[in-house]
Protein backbone atom coordinates (compact mmCIF):
# COMPACT_ATOMS: atom_id res chain seq x y z
CA UNK A 1 0.00 0.00 0.00
CA UNK A 2 1.57 3.16 -0.27
CA UNK A 3 2.78 5.68 1.97
CA UNK A 4 0.09 8.89 2.56
CA UNK A 5 3.17 11.87 2.03
CA UNK A 6 1.78 15.07 3.74
CA UNK A 7 4.35 17.77 4.93
CA UNK A 8 2.80 20.83 6.41
CA UNK A 9 4.21 24.34 4.53
CA UNK A 10 4.52 27.21 7.20
CA UNK A 11 4.57 30.51 5.64
CA UNK A 12 6.54 33.18 7.76
CA UNK A 13 5.68 36.33 6.19
CA UNK A 14 8.47 39.06 6.53
CA UNK A 15 7.19 42.43 7.03
CA UNK A 16 9.91 45.03 5.09
CA UNK A 17 8.63 48.12 4.14
CA UNK A 18 10.70 51.10 2.56
CA UNK A 19 7.43 53.38 1.81
CA UNK A 20 9.45 57.19 1.30
CA UNK A 21 7.98 60.89 2.49
CA UNK A 22 10.06 63.56 2.27
CA UNK A 23 11.43 63.27 5.71
CA UNK A 24 11.83 59.23 4.63
CA UNK A 25 9.60 58.28 7.04
CA UNK A 26 10.25 54.69 7.90
CA UNK A 27 13.22 52.77 7.77
CA UNK A 28 14.08 49.07 7.07
CA UNK A 29 12.30 46.64 8.95
CA UNK A 30 11.83 42.83 9.62
CA UNK A 31 8.51 42.22 11.64
CA UNK A 32 7.61 38.48 11.60
CA UNK A 33 4.02 38.05 12.34
CA UNK A 34 1.12 36.34 12.73
CA UNK A 35 -2.18 36.18 11.73
CA UNK A 36 -2.74 39.73 10.78
CA UNK A 37 0.66 40.86 9.23
CA UNK A 38 -0.77 43.58 7.42
CA UNK A 39 -2.15 44.96 10.29
CA UNK A 40 1.20 44.76 12.05
CA UNK A 41 2.84 46.56 8.74
CA UNK A 42 0.82 48.99 9.35
CA UNK A 43 1.57 49.97 12.64
CA UNK A 44 5.51 50.14 11.61
CA UNK A 45 4.33 53.27 9.05
CA UNK A 46 4.83 56.56 10.45
CA UNK A 47 1.18 58.63 10.49
CA UNK A 48 1.70 60.59 7.60
CA UNK A 49 1.57 57.54 5.21
CA UNK A 50 -2.17 57.85 6.01
CA UNK A 51 -2.64 56.42 2.01
CA UNK A 52 -0.52 53.34 2.28
CA UNK A 53 -1.89 52.51 6.02
CA UNK A 54 -5.85 52.54 4.14
CA UNK A 55 -4.24 50.22 1.44
CA UNK A 56 -2.96 47.39 4.05
CA UNK A 57 -6.20 48.14 6.42
CA UNK A 58 -8.03 47.57 3.54
CA UNK A 59 -5.69 44.74 2.25
CA UNK A 60 -5.92 42.93 5.89
CA UNK A 61 -10.15 42.96 5.77
CA UNK A 62 -9.84 41.43 2.56
CA UNK A 63 -7.50 38.82 3.83
CA UNK A 64 -9.55 38.07 6.50
CA UNK A 65 -12.72 37.44 4.88
CA UNK A 66 -10.23 35.15 2.24
CA UNK A 67 -11.10 37.85 -0.51
CA UNK A 68 -7.65 37.43 -1.57
CA UNK A 69 -7.77 38.82 -5.52
CA UNK A 70 -9.87 41.76 -3.58
CA UNK A 71 -6.55 41.97 -1.58
CA UNK A 72 -4.09 40.98 -4.10
CA UNK A 73 -5.79 44.61 -5.76
CA UNK A 74 -5.41 46.69 -2.84
CA UNK A 75 -1.89 45.58 -2.68
CA UNK A 76 -1.47 46.78 -6.39
CA UNK A 77 -2.77 50.66 -5.47
CA UNK A 78 -0.49 50.20 -2.95
CA UNK A 79 2.30 49.24 -5.31
CA UNK A 80 1.47 51.99 -7.46
CA UNK A 81 1.43 54.60 -4.55
CA UNK A 82 4.76 53.24 -3.37
CA UNK A 83 6.51 50.93 -5.38
CA UNK A 84 9.34 50.94 -2.36
CA UNK A 85 7.17 49.16 -0.20
CA UNK A 86 8.31 45.39 0.54
CA UNK A 87 5.76 44.30 2.79
CA UNK A 88 3.43 44.92 -0.57
CA UNK A 89 5.04 42.69 -2.68
CA UNK A 90 5.58 39.85 0.12
CA UNK A 91 1.89 40.18 0.71
CA UNK A 92 0.48 40.09 -2.69
CA UNK A 93 2.91 37.40 -2.93
CA UNK A 94 1.21 35.55 0.18
CA UNK A 95 -2.77 36.11 -1.10
CA UNK A 96 -1.47 34.76 -4.72
CA UNK A 97 -0.05 31.42 -3.27
CA UNK A 98 -3.55 31.21 -1.62
CA UNK A 99 -4.89 31.96 -5.12
CA UNK A 100 -2.35 28.98 -6.64
CA UNK A 101 -0.70 31.55 -8.82
CA UNK A 102 2.51 30.33 -7.75
CA UNK A 103 4.12 31.77 -10.68
CA UNK A 104 2.79 35.44 -9.83
CA UNK A 105 3.94 34.80 -6.28
CA UNK A 106 7.18 33.13 -7.44
CA UNK A 107 7.49 37.27 -9.39
CA UNK A 108 6.33 39.24 -6.07
CA UNK A 109 8.85 37.04 -3.93
CA UNK A 110 11.33 37.96 -6.47
CA UNK A 111 11.01 41.54 -6.09
CA UNK A 112 10.89 41.39 -2.44
CA UNK A 113 14.82 39.44 -2.58
CA UNK A 114 16.08 41.89 -4.45
CA UNK A 115 15.82 44.63 -1.47
CA UNK A 116 16.73 42.08 1.22
CA UNK A 117 18.62 39.33 0.17
CA UNK A 118 20.27 38.54 3.86
CA UNK A 119 16.07 36.97 4.60
CA UNK A 120 15.98 33.88 4.95
CA UNK A 121 12.34 33.30 4.78
CA UNK A 122 12.06 35.04 1.24
CA UNK A 123 13.84 32.52 0.39
CA UNK A 124 11.98 29.58 2.13
CA UNK A 125 8.21 31.10 0.72
CA UNK A 126 9.65 31.20 -2.66
CA UNK A 127 10.73 28.04 -2.32
CA UNK A 128 7.48 26.55 -1.52
CA UNK A 129 5.89 28.76 -4.47
CA UNK A 130 8.31 26.51 -6.55
CA UNK A 131 7.70 23.34 -5.02
CA UNK A 132 3.74 23.94 -5.78
CA UNK A 133 4.89 24.61 -9.20
CA UNK A 134 6.60 21.17 -9.48
CA UNK A 135 10.05 23.36 -10.11
CA UNK A 136 11.76 21.04 -7.20
CA UNK A 137 15.25 21.57 -8.36
CA UNK A 138 14.45 25.57 -8.03
CA UNK A 139 12.76 24.98 -4.91
CA UNK A 140 15.97 22.92 -3.59
CA UNK A 141 18.40 25.77 -4.09
CA UNK A 142 15.75 28.27 -2.94
CA UNK A 143 16.09 26.47 0.51
CA UNK A 144 19.68 26.27 0.22
CA UNK A 145 20.14 29.63 -0.10
CA UNK A 146 18.04 30.45 2.90
CA UNK A 147 20.04 27.75 4.56
CA UNK A 148 23.08 29.30 3.69
CA UNK A 149 21.74 32.49 5.41
CA UNK A 150 20.86 31.15 8.66
CA UNK A 151 22.67 27.58 9.29
CA UNK A 152 20.01 26.89 12.32
CA UNK A 153 16.93 27.15 10.41
CA UNK A 154 15.17 23.87 10.70
CA UNK A 155 12.20 24.67 8.26
CA UNK A 156 14.62 25.57 5.48
CA UNK A 157 16.06 22.25 6.12
CA UNK A 158 12.67 20.65 6.52
CA UNK A 159 11.43 21.80 3.18
CA UNK A 160 14.65 20.94 1.31
CA UNK A 161 14.32 17.53 2.52
CA UNK A 162 10.63 17.31 0.74
CA UNK A 163 12.03 19.14 -2.79
CA UNK A 164 14.79 16.43 -2.43
CA UNK A 165 12.05 13.92 -1.73
CA UNK A 166 10.10 15.20 -5.08
CA UNK A 167 13.43 14.80 -7.09
CA UNK A 168 13.70 10.94 -5.83
CA UNK A 169 16.94 11.82 -3.89
CA UNK A 170 15.95 10.01 -0.71
CA UNK A 171 19.22 9.75 0.80
CA UNK A 172 19.82 13.31 -0.02
CA UNK A 173 16.59 13.77 1.97
CA UNK A 174 17.38 11.72 5.08
CA UNK A 175 20.33 14.28 5.34
CA UNK A 176 18.32 17.38 5.26
CA UNK A 177 15.75 16.02 7.62
CA UNK A 178 18.37 15.25 9.91
CA UNK A 179 20.25 18.27 10.04
CA UNK A 180 16.86 19.75 10.65
CA UNK A 181 16.36 17.53 13.94
CA UNK A 182 19.95 18.01 14.89
CA UNK A 183 18.93 21.77 15.29
CA UNK A 184 15.58 20.78 16.70
CA UNK A 185 15.10 17.29 17.96
CA UNK A 186 11.51 17.67 18.94
CA UNK A 187 10.21 18.51 15.45
CA UNK A 188 7.81 15.56 14.79
CA UNK A 189 7.54 16.73 11.10
CA UNK A 190 10.75 16.13 10.21
CA UNK A 191 10.80 12.84 11.73
CA UNK A 192 7.62 11.46 9.90
CA UNK A 193 9.31 13.21 6.55
CA UNK A 194 12.58 11.41 7.09
CA UNK A 195 10.46 7.91 8.05
CA UNK A 196 8.61 8.73 4.59
CA UNK A 197 12.11 8.79 2.61
CA UNK A 198 13.80 6.03 4.69
CA UNK A 199 9.95 3.83 3.56
CA UNK A 200 11.01 4.54 -0.02
CA UNK A 201 14.55 3.19 0.30
CA UNK A 202 12.71 0.22 2.19
CA UNK A 203 14.36 0.98 5.27
CA UNK A 204 11.37 -0.22 7.27
CA UNK A 205 12.90 -1.13 10.39
CA UNK A 206 14.59 3.11 10.14
CA UNK A 207 11.18 4.43 9.26
CA UNK A 208 9.69 2.67 12.33
CA UNK A 209 12.30 4.06 14.56
CA UNK A 210 10.96 7.63 13.40
CA UNK A 211 7.41 7.26 13.09
CA UNK A 212 7.74 6.49 16.93
CA UNK A 213 9.67 9.27 17.69
CA UNK A 214 7.44 11.72 16.08
CA UNK A 215 4.24 9.44 18.02
CA UNK A 216 6.22 9.85 21.31
CA UNK A 217 6.22 13.79 20.76
CA UNK A 218 2.95 14.09 19.50
CA UNK A 219 0.78 10.95 20.55
CA UNK A 220 -2.21 11.72 17.86
CA UNK A 221 0.03 12.45 15.13
CA UNK A 222 -2.30 9.73 12.83
CA UNK A 223 -0.31 9.61 9.89
CA UNK A 224 2.62 8.79 11.99
CA UNK A 225 -0.01 5.77 12.83
CA UNK A 226 -1.08 4.89 9.82
CA UNK A 227 2.38 5.10 7.80
CA UNK A 228 3.88 2.84 11.46
CA UNK A 229 1.06 0.34 10.66
CA UNK A 230 2.03 0.06 6.88
CA UNK A 231 5.53 -0.57 7.65
CA UNK A 232 4.85 -3.54 10.48
CA UNK A 233 2.38 -4.68 7.36
CA UNK A 234 5.98 -4.41 5.05
CA UNK A 235 7.67 -6.47 7.68
CA UNK A 236 4.72 -9.17 8.63
CA UNK A 237 3.90 -7.57 11.32
CA UNK A 238 0.04 -7.76 10.93
CA UNK A 239 -0.80 -7.66 14.93
CA UNK A 240 1.32 -4.49 15.11
CA UNK A 241 -0.37 -2.90 12.32
CA UNK A 242 -3.77 -3.43 13.80
CA UNK A 243 -2.36 -2.00 16.89
CA UNK A 244 -1.16 1.10 14.61
CA UNK A 245 -4.51 1.38 12.74
CA UNK A 246 -6.45 0.93 15.70
CA UNK A 247 -4.95 3.73 17.32
CA UNK A 248 -5.25 5.74 14.01
CA UNK A 249 -9.24 5.06 13.97
CA UNK A 250 -9.91 5.92 17.44
CA UNK A 251 -7.88 9.79 16.79
CA UNK A 252 -10.18 9.70 13.46
CA UNK A 253 -13.02 7.24 12.97
CA UNK A 254 -14.04 8.81 9.89
CA UNK A 255 -11.37 7.50 7.60
CA UNK A 256 -12.12 4.86 5.25
CA UNK A 257 -8.52 3.84 3.76
CA UNK A 258 -7.46 3.46 7.86
CA UNK A 259 -10.28 0.79 7.79
CA UNK A 260 -9.70 -0.40 4.09
CA UNK A 261 -5.37 -1.15 5.75
CA UNK A 262 -6.55 -3.00 9.10
CA UNK A 263 -8.75 -5.24 7.15
CA UNK A 264 -6.43 -6.12 4.91
CA UNK A 265 -4.09 -6.77 7.74
CA UNK A 266 -6.69 -8.99 9.07
CA UNK A 267 -6.94 -10.88 6.15
CA UNK A 268 -3.31 -11.84 6.25
CA UNK A 269 -4.18 -13.25 9.39
CA UNK A 270 -7.16 -14.96 7.92
CA UNK A 271 -9.19 -12.94 10.84
CA UNK A 272 -11.80 -12.88 7.86
CA UNK A 273 -14.60 -11.66 10.08
CA UNK A 274 -12.69 -8.69 11.39
CA UNK A 275 -11.67 -7.91 7.61
CA UNK A 276 -15.69 -7.96 6.96
CA UNK A 277 -16.36 -5.68 9.48
CA UNK A 278 -13.81 -3.21 8.67
CA UNK A 279 -14.61 -3.18 5.10
CA UNK A 280 -18.32 -3.21 5.78
CA UNK A 281 -17.17 0.42 8.27
CA UNK A 282 -15.17 1.69 4.85
CA UNK A 283 -18.20 0.71 2.57
CA UNK A 284 -20.48 2.49 4.69
CA UNK A 285 -17.78 5.99 4.60
CA UNK A 286 -17.24 5.53 0.92
CA UNK A 287 -20.49 3.47 -0.77
CA UNK A 288 -19.24 3.88 -4.39
CA UNK A 289 -15.55 2.08 -3.98
CA UNK A 290 -16.60 -1.05 -6.42
CA UNK A 291 -12.86 -2.62 -5.06
CA UNK A 292 -13.82 -2.05 -1.96
CA UNK A 293 -16.98 -4.41 -2.48
CA UNK A 294 -14.19 -6.87 -4.20
CA UNK A 295 -12.37 -7.13 -1.03
CA UNK A 296 -15.35 -7.38 1.06
CA UNK A 297 -16.47 -10.36 -1.33
CA UNK A 298 -13.39 -12.23 -1.11
CA UNK A 299 -13.57 -12.14 2.65
CA UNK A 300 -17.02 -13.30 2.38
CA UNK A 301 -15.99 -16.34 0.12
CA UNK A 302 -13.02 -17.51 2.37
CA UNK A 303 -15.65 -18.10 5.29
CA UNK A 304 -17.58 -19.65 2.74
CA UNK A 305 -20.73 -16.73 3.00
CA UNK A 306 -20.97 -17.33 -0.73
CA UNK A 307 -24.59 -15.80 -1.31
CA UNK A 308 -22.83 -12.81 0.35
CA UNK A 309 -19.65 -12.66 -1.86
CA UNK A 310 -22.28 -12.98 -4.97
CA UNK A 311 -24.21 -9.93 -3.63
CA UNK A 312 -21.19 -7.91 -2.93
CA UNK A 313 -19.21 -8.91 -6.58
CA UNK A 314 -23.00 -7.49 -7.82
CA UNK A 315 -22.84 -4.66 -6.33
CA UNK A 316 -19.30 -3.45 -8.06
CA UNK A 317 -20.27 -4.29 -11.23
CA UNK A 318 -23.52 -2.42 -10.94
CA UNK A 319 -20.92 0.57 -10.09
CA UNK A 320 -18.70 -0.19 -11.77
CA UNK A 321 -19.56 -2.43 -15.01
CA UNK A 322 -15.60 -2.69 -16.22
CA UNK A 323 -14.41 -4.04 -12.74
CA UNK A 324 -12.87 -7.85 -14.11
CA UNK A 325 -11.88 -8.72 -10.61
CA UNK A 326 -15.47 -8.68 -9.18
CA UNK A 327 -16.16 -11.02 -12.14
CA UNK A 328 -13.35 -13.27 -11.52
CA UNK A 329 -14.36 -13.39 -7.66
CA UNK A 330 -17.99 -14.16 -8.46
CA UNK A 331 -16.45 -17.04 -10.68
CA UNK A 332 -14.95 -18.67 -8.33
CA UNK A 333 -17.47 -18.50 -6.47
CA UNK A 334 -19.87 -20.17 -8.41
CA UNK A 335 -16.60 -22.79 -9.06
CA UNK A 336 -16.63 -23.55 -5.26
CA UNK A 337 -20.66 -24.07 -5.90
CA UNK A 338 -19.88 -26.41 -8.68
CA UNK A 339 -21.22 -24.53 -11.16
CA UNK A 340 -18.83 -25.13 -13.54
CA UNK A 341 -20.79 -23.42 -16.89
CA UNK A 342 -21.46 -20.46 -14.65
CA UNK A 343 -17.73 -20.21 -13.65
CA UNK A 344 -16.70 -19.94 -17.22
CA UNK A 345 -19.38 -17.08 -17.99
CA UNK A 346 -18.11 -14.94 -15.13
CA UNK A 347 -14.16 -15.90 -16.55
CA UNK A 348 -15.39 -14.84 -19.82
CA UNK A 349 -16.66 -12.04 -18.81
CA UNK A 350 -13.55 -10.88 -16.61
CA UNK A 351 -11.03 -11.67 -19.80
CA UNK A 352 -13.29 -9.33 -22.61
CA UNK A 353 -12.66 -6.29 -20.07
CA UNK A 354 -9.20 -7.19 -19.69
CA UNK A 355 -7.96 -9.75 -22.38
CA UNK A 356 -4.37 -10.07 -20.05
CA UNK A 357 -6.12 -10.98 -16.91
CA UNK A 358 -4.10 -14.04 -16.46
CA UNK A 359 -6.18 -15.35 -13.20
CA UNK A 360 -8.93 -15.42 -15.21
CA UNK A 361 -7.25 -17.68 -17.48
CA UNK A 362 -5.81 -20.15 -15.32
CA UNK A 363 -8.93 -20.36 -13.10
CA UNK A 364 -11.25 -20.81 -16.29
CA UNK A 365 -9.06 -23.88 -17.46
CA UNK A 366 -9.61 -25.26 -13.52
CA UNK A 367 -13.40 -24.88 -14.23
CA UNK A 368 -12.96 -26.39 -18.26
CA UNK A 369 -10.97 -29.36 -16.55
CA UNK A 370 -13.64 -30.25 -13.85
CA UNK A 371 -16.02 -30.31 -17.14
CA UNK A 372 -13.40 -32.90 -19.11
CA UNK A 373 -13.19 -29.94 -21.43
CA UNK A 374 -9.26 -30.83 -21.82
CA UNK A 375 -8.44 -28.94 -24.93
CA UNK A 376 -10.02 -26.19 -23.53
CA UNK A 377 -8.24 -26.27 -20.31
CA UNK A 378 -4.81 -26.55 -21.78
CA UNK A 379 -5.37 -23.49 -23.61
CA UNK A 380 -6.55 -21.86 -21.08
CA UNK A 381 -2.86 -22.85 -19.32
CA UNK A 382 -1.34 -21.48 -22.41
CA UNK A 383 -2.57 -18.46 -22.33
CA UNK A 384 -1.99 -17.79 -19.04
CA UNK A 385 1.66 -18.91 -19.46
CA UNK A 386 2.31 -16.79 -22.47
CA UNK A 387 1.15 -14.05 -20.25
CA UNK A 388 3.42 -15.03 -17.48
CA UNK A 389 6.21 -17.46 -18.18
CA UNK A 390 6.68 -17.81 -14.46
CA UNK A 391 3.09 -18.65 -13.52
CA UNK A 392 3.73 -21.76 -11.85
CA UNK A 393 0.32 -23.15 -10.90
CA UNK A 394 -0.31 -23.34 -14.55
CA UNK A 395 2.09 -25.00 -15.43
CA UNK A 396 1.32 -27.44 -12.74
CA UNK A 397 -1.95 -27.76 -13.84
CA UNK A 398 -1.33 -28.39 -17.72
CA UNK A 399 1.39 -31.09 -16.90
CA UNK A 400 -1.43 -32.57 -14.84
CA UNK A 401 -3.82 -32.42 -17.63
CA UNK A 402 -0.71 -33.52 -20.44
CA UNK A 403 -0.40 -36.78 -18.18
CA UNK A 404 -3.85 -37.53 -17.78
CA UNK A 405 -4.33 -37.30 -21.77
CA UNK A 406 -1.00 -39.58 -22.26
CA UNK A 407 1.27 -36.58 -23.23
CA UNK A 408 3.63 -37.55 -20.16
CA UNK A 409 7.10 -36.43 -21.71
CA UNK A 410 5.58 -32.97 -21.99
CA UNK A 411 3.85 -32.87 -18.47
CA UNK A 412 6.57 -33.98 -17.12
CA UNK A 413 8.36 -30.39 -18.35
CA UNK A 414 5.60 -28.69 -17.15
CA UNK A 415 6.01 -29.99 -13.43
CA UNK A 416 9.51 -29.11 -13.00
CA UNK A 417 8.62 -26.04 -14.36
CA UNK A 418 6.08 -25.83 -11.79
CA UNK A 419 8.82 -27.02 -9.31
CA UNK A 420 11.59 -24.35 -10.61
CA UNK A 421 8.87 -21.66 -10.25
CA UNK A 422 7.88 -22.63 -6.87
CA UNK A 423 5.24 -25.05 -6.46
CA UNK A 424 5.81 -26.75 -3.53
CA UNK A 425 3.69 -29.97 -4.61
CA UNK A 426 5.12 -29.86 -7.90
CA UNK A 427 7.64 -32.52 -6.29
CA UNK A 428 5.55 -34.52 -5.49
CA UNK A 429 4.08 -35.76 -8.59
CA UNK A 430 7.19 -35.31 -10.30
CA UNK A 431 8.24 -38.45 -8.56
CA UNK A 432 5.00 -39.76 -8.31
CA UNK A 433 5.04 -39.88 -12.36
CA UNK A 434 8.04 -38.35 -14.11
CA UNK A 435 10.76 -40.73 -11.70
CA UNK A 436 10.54 -43.74 -13.10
Amino acid sequence: MKKIYFCIFLLHTAIICNAQTAEQYTAKSNTYTGDLPVAAAAKIIAPDSAVIIAFLKSAAAKDSLKDFAGAIADYTQLLETDGSCNAAYILRAAAKDKLEDYKGAIEDYTKAIAEDTANAKLYVSRGIAKDNMEDYTGAVEDYTRAILIDSLYPQAFLNLGIARDNLYDYNGAVDAYSYALAINPRYALAWVCRAISKDSLKDFIGAIADYSKAIELHPKFILAYVNRGMDKDSLKDFKGAIADYSKAIGLNANDATVYISRGTAKDSLQDYKGAIADYTKAIALIPGDAILYTKNALAKKNIKDYAGAIDDCSRAIHLDAGCEEAYKIRGSVKYELRDYLGAIGEYNKAIEINPFYTDAYRTRGYAKANLRDFTGALADYDKAIEINEADAEAYYNRGIIKIAISRKESGCQDLKKAAASGHNGAHKLIKRYCEK
